[in-house]
């Protein structure tokens, strides 16, 4: 095998990793819902990440952010992201912030009840996990936190 068919093969192995890494996200994200974030309401699973907690949970993190970088951030329309923040407004969860330096531009910020709201649904969420994953023995726990953690600095790394 000369140098040429090394690249090749080594082109075609690399091809053949990333649709493998591609086919393996993609059914990783469903099998997250339904096995680990499952919430139980009664018969049926409620979905625990709402656009109102990602929505939440993304303010906590940013501090203040105007509507067009939410809706860009979520993948949703200016007028989405509008009901979606009124209706966190009526809540007493977000509030609108005029800017310092230029009124026209207007800001949405977490306030105290919505940081609250986020933790109390944060631990229940982590509750929920927590059961879920409980019948797992040790050395599966141990797998897959090292996994996730092997995870998490790679996607980091992607930013």
């Amino acid at each position: 095998m000369n140098n040429s068919d090394n690249i090749t093969t080594s082109v075609g192995h690399r091809e053949d990793m990333l649709d493998s890494i591609s086919e393996n996200i993609l059914q990783f994200f469903p099998l997250f819902y339904k096995n680990i974030l499952k919430l139980a309401h009664g018969n049926s699973r409620v979905n625990p990440i709402t656009m109102q907690l990602r929505v939440l949970i993304m303010l906590t993190h940013a501090g203040m952010m105007q509507p067009s970088e939410i809706g860009i951030r979520m993948g949703i329309s200016k007028p989405n992201v509008s009901a979606l923040v009124d209706k966190l407004i009526v809540l007493g969860y977000l509030e609108r912030r005029p800017d310092e330096d230029d009124r026209r531009v207007i800001h949405i910020s977490i306030t105290a009840r919505g940081r609250r709201f986020v933790a109390g649904r944060l631990q229940l969420m982590r509750n929920g996990i927590k059961k879920n994953l409980s019948g797992l023995s040790h050395e599966e726990l141990n797998s897959l936190n090292t996994a996730l953690d092997t995870f998490k600095k790679i996607i980091s790394k992607m930013d």
